[in-house]
């Protein structure tokens, strides 16, 4: 049965009048409300007499001040999945744009979500969901302002794992999402009550609960070498974002974590481009259009079981663009997504243009990229065209062109083939409020004037060969090529990982041609650069891969392609602060990135801007 509540709609032109019955519009919902917690609610926003239509979905509390936040962002798809795990009175607001006359049309409605246990019920509960390696913890109210989170551990294992704390609210039972848990392993679980220094003042029984199956299967780990001299322990998952699946063993590619065992303990059975990690039990993701299929079409944040909770697409954000008076449209999203220190989301986009004379004879299609920031609701703030800041006469460094069905290459719609110029694939916030972006066939990592929202886009350096700094040092076989996920670790020190194309990707390359896993220290004013750590990664990864400094004071490096797309593998190396190879551990998959964490809740925490770790020269001086 479908419940379906019709309002009064407004044409938003600044005032509000009345629609007749044939311009109405109405809200469905598949389930009456209320619903207990955890309860997926598919809302239908059907629009009477628009041909062309854009549907948002927005959805906050009803009790409070504050504005709903933006579920859906103008999606052509009128079928919204959502689902809360925190009980109350939700205002669900679906608007419909129609895009040929540009007028919007607001319906609303109040949904109510319970406890999802018996209101009168005094302790905590566990439930299992649709994943068997996630459950949701119930815990009785608390009073605030103390804060309460949840504590698992598998008896034996000698650790303990916790989720994010939330907020006591007076009379409102707490729902957590615990994840990070073996199939088929029974684990104790108990809530605790923390103040405001994270100091535990009271603790909980505990609760036993039983994972289930894993219905999907991983490559297995194989250990090349273990050589473990300093403590792992403190990230002690591995988040996998798998590319290509491997038919061969059946294996597909879905996003997993696993132990450093390589048991798995958390995963998502859809395959999807997952692209990073995010904070309190989310990551990034890039789908395709629902409707067209068009792939890296939409961009979301999804939470533990793979569930909505924001979203926009591209035509949603080339609207905004129009409307900016930005004359450029963006073909995707694509390979990287950052959350910033303000809570604005950054992320990189393609965009296609003709030019002739430029890259060759005629006309041709060439593939640049843009940074967008957006808010929270995804409304752009800012915006950065490569167009307008790197010279499009420079080429590509090895001549890439993208041709239709290429592994790898963005979608294109001006021409048969296109020049892949750019082919940026990472982003990350600097230090000192900016941007620095690897641009792959540039061979550069450039720093962009950002200053938080304040900067006008225009190029800093450019750090790589044929840059603007001097290398110290060594010589010219150091520079970086082709390079994935670059960031800054300290406040002059930048890890990336190094491809190293342009020495490999030749006829005859030479015999220590390998991927590298880098660190550069540079002076931005006397503009030099040196390589202070540069780990031999064994193989040559021709395309992907990602670097992380770790807790401990080592690093990890994710080379995700190497063998081939009929016998596929990834080799994972953790290396010591002075190069010394700690762990390798190879697999029967691509894979995009790899990320050591603590838990499934937080990031890495030379993510969180400007909390930089110090770092020791390598070799360490001691």
């Amino acid at each position: 049965m479908r419940y379906l509540i019709r309002f009064t709609m407004y044409w938003v032109l600044g005032w509000s009048i009345g629609f007749s019955a044939a311009e109405a519009a109405a809200l469905v919902a598949d389930r009456p409300s209320p619903q207990p917690a955890g309860t997926t609610i598919t809302f239908t926003i059907d629009a009477e007499g628009t041909a062309s239509a854009l549907y948002r979905l927005s959805i906050g509390s009803a009790l409070g001040p504050g504005q709903p936040e933006v579920i859906y962002d103008d999606s052509r798809d009128n079928t919204l999945e959502w689902t809360r795990i925190d009980p109350g009175v939700y205002r669900i607001v679906a608007t419909v744009l129609n895009t040929d006359t540009g007028e919007e049309r607001v319906v609303e409605q109040l949904f109510n979500i319970e406890p999802a246990v018996p209101p009168e019920t005094s302790w905590a509960v566990v439930l299992p969901t649709s994943n068997p390696l996630v459950a949701l913890y119930v815990a009785p109210p608390c009073p605030p302002p103390a804060r309460m989170r949840v504590r698992f551990e598998a008896p034996g294992d000698g650790r303990s794992w916790m989720t994010n704390p939330k907020r006591c609210e007076p009379g409102v039972p707490l729902h957590f999402q615990v994840a990070g848990m073996r199939e088929q392993t029974t684990y104790r679980m108990w809530h605790e009550l923390i103040g405001p220094v994270e100091e535990v003042i009271v603790g909980s029984d505990t609760i036993d609960f039983t994972t289930g199956e894993a219905l999907i299967a991983i490559s297995e780990h194989h250990p090349v070498s273990l050589d473990i001299q300093w403590d792992t322990t403190t990230e002690p998952l591995i988040w996998n974002s798998t590319l290509i699946g491997n038919p061969t063993l059946g294996l597909d590619p879905y996003i997993h974590a696993t132990d450093l065992e390589g048991r798995l303990v958390w995963y998502l059975d859809t395959p999807t481009w997952a692209v990073r990690p995010s904070h309190g039990g989310t990551l990034w993701v890039i789908r395709p259009d629902p409707i067209s299929g068009v792939r890296d079409n939409v961009l979301a944040k999804v939470d533990l079981l793979g569930r909505v909770v924001k979203q926009t697409s591209v035509e949603a954000l080339n609207r905004q663009l129009t409307r900016l008076g930005h004359t450029d449209r963006i073909n995707d999203i694509h390979h990287d997504v950052r959350d910033l220190p303000n809570g604005r989301i950054a992320f990189i986009s393609t965009v296609e243009r003709l030019v002739t004379d430029v890259q060759g004879p005629g006309t041709v299609s060439v593939l640049g990229d843009m940074i967008l920031v957006t808010d929270q609701n995804f409304r752009i703030q800012w915006v950065w065209n490569g167009w307008d800041h790197l010279d499009p006469a420079r080429p590509a460094t090895l001549g890439e062109v993208c041709t239709v069905g290429v592994a790898g290459c963005p979608p294109f719609h001006l021409a048969e083939q296109s020049n892949d110029w750019m082919h940026s694939n990472s982003l990350a916030y600097t230090p000192d409020g900016n941007l620095i972006l690897s641009v792959r066939h540039q061979d550069w990592i450039v720093k962009v004037q950002y200053a938080d929202g304040a900067g006008d886009g225009r190029l800093l350096w450019r750090l790589g060969p044929k840059g603007d700094f001097d290398l110290i040092g060594g010589g010219a076989d150091d520079w970086f090529s082709h390079t994935h996920d670059a960031s800054f670790i300290s406040e002059n020190r930048i890890l990336l990982y190094d491809n190293n194309n342009l020495r490999c990707a030749v006829e005859t390359p030479p015999p220590d041609c390998h991927s590298r896993g880098q660190v550069w220290e540079i002076d931005e004013r006397a503009m030099t650069a040196e390589l202070i750590f540069d780990q031999d990664l064994g193989e040559f990864a021709f395309a992907v891969g990602s670097a992380q400094r770790l807790l401990n004071g080592g690093y990890w490096f994710d080379s995700g392609m190497l063998g081939s797309f009929a016998e596929p593998r990834t080799l994972f190396l953790e290396a010591g602060p002075d190069g010394a190879t700690w762990r390798q551990i190879a697999l029967d998959m691509f894979h995009y990135r790899s990320y050591r964490l603590r838990d499934l809740y937080s990031v890495p925490p030379s993510w969180n801007a400007p909390a930089w770790n110090s770092h020791p020269r390598w070799p360490p001086i001691w």
